[in-house]
């Protein structure tokens, strides 16, 4: 599989150099890259890199490991050399201790994977601080009732995928860490799942994210990243973009949370395409001083509050194609508008809302007095318009890297 796509995306980059006027051709490589493997990289990876999840008996016990150097890393004894192509393996631990670590690793330059291991620690489980950049990965372990599951600071393009945190303050935290990845990850039951600060243009995808107290995925002073495929469910909140604009969020199920499903503040220019908001408490999407969004083919279902509400200072947003069903039961409306020059509809389509009448237009509470001038007769279907098409490929590249990276390591990440 890894060989198809690489072939696919060598095809695209040929195209791009070669005739870059040929964009009906560039697309349709598009469509079929995102249509084949959108549909089954997930289950693969999943099959592949869980199938193992021995218990905290199988593991070596150990005391808090602590790297403040490169000579340490032979110090411990770890297998490789700290080069991309054979990095450090610490890998297998049980640690279980009334330290506050159970590795830290600072200050470093080698390349290093942290894998396989169960942290249970006071403080933080796995924490790694300004490593040089590119050189950490995380994967496949189990952080519980720590503080920070697994905590990285000033660690660019990093990567932190299929682990397991729970019961902690914050699962995954980044910080400072741009351009990292953070992919197949499971949080449920934290105060907050995975939060990223000052991180911009990263990657969120694929996470599972549950009944965690507040948050189940935060950015935070973010900006230009990308959040794809995760679950959110059962919390205050399911994504929070806080000051993280022109940012990408698609393809999301966030349901049964109490405020919103999506909440974006000071977030404006960004993408909001293909999620599925329902039974939330409060409103599916919420925009709250964010412009000049893009709000389209998502499906916005019995939620409590507005399926979509653009309150104060959000304007000049783009809201169309989207699937309002049986939101705000007993109000007037399925959609709130408190900003202004905010557009309903594009090329005269609207939106489907399941009590539109079936005549005229469609009237959204809020002192804009917006209307969808052109209501859709069925719901939505669908069809992944040229936007969503570009986000998922991008989001297939660094799964493509991961697979690679962990494609031979024996699965051992729970307690």
């Amino acid at each position: 599989m890894e060989e198809s796509i690489a072939q696919n995306i060598y095809s695209i980059k040929r195209l791009i150099r070669c005739d870059l006027m040929k964009k009906k051709t560039l697309l349709l490589l598009l469509i079929l890259t995102v249509s084949i493997y959108t549909l089954n990289i997930n289950v693969q990876i999943t099959a592949e890199e869980n199938n193992y999840r021995p218990t905290s008996l199988e593991l070596t016990p150990h005391e808090l490991i602590e790297i403040t150097s490169d000579s340490n890393f032979t110090d411990y004894g770890f297998l490789g050399i700290g080069t991309a192509e054979d990095p450090y393996i610490i890998e297998g631990y049980n640690i279980t201790t009334t330290n506050d670590f159970g590795i830290y690793i600072g200050g470093t330059t080698k390349y290093f994977i942290v894998r396989n291991c169960c942290i249970d620690v006071i403080y933080i489980g796995i924490y790694i601080d300004d490593v040089a950049d590119g050189t950490p990965t995380v994967i496949n372990n189990t952080c519980i009732n720590n503080l920070y599951g697994i905590a990285l600071e000033d660690s660019v393009s990093s990567t932190v995928t299929n682990n397991t945190c729970s019961n902690s303050d914050f699962g995954i935290y980044l910080g400072a860490s741009v351009n990292s990845t953070v992919t197949n990850n499971t949080c449920s039951n934290n105060n907050n799942g995975i939060y990223l600060l000052n991180s911009d243009n990263s990657t969120v995808t694929n996470n599972n994210c549950n009944s965690n107290d507040i948050f189940d995925i935060t950015l935070e002073v973010s900006g230009n990243s990308t959040v794809v495929n995760n679950t959110c469910n059962n919390s205050d909140i399911g994504i929070w973009l806080r000051v993280s604009g022109n940012s990408t969020v698609v393809n999301n199920t966030c349901s049964n949370n109490i405020y919103a499903g999506i909440l974006f503040y000071i977030s404006g220019g960004s993408t909001v395409a293909n999620n599925t908001c329902s039974y939330n408490n409060n409103h599916g999407i919420w925009l709250f001083e964010s412009a000049f969004c893009i709000i389209t083919y998502n499906l916005l279902q019995e939620n409590e509050g507005y399926g979509v509400n653009s309150s104060y200072g959000s304007d000049n947003n783009l809201i169309h194609h989207n699937n309002f069903i049986d939101n705000n039961l007993g109000g007037t409306s399925q959609a709130y508008d408190g900003g202004t020059d905010n557009i309903w509809y594009e090329k005269q389509e609207g939106n489907y809302w399941s009590d539109w009448s079936g005549t005229g237009s469609y009237s959204i509470d809020g002192l804009a007095n917006s209307v969808d001038l052109y209501p859709l007769e069925e719901p939505v279907v669908v069809e992944y318009p040229q936007i969503v098409l570009l986000t998922l490929l991008l989001s297939i590249i660094p799964l493509i890297l991961t697979r690679i990276i962990s494609k031979n390591v024996k699965k051992k990440n729970s307690c």
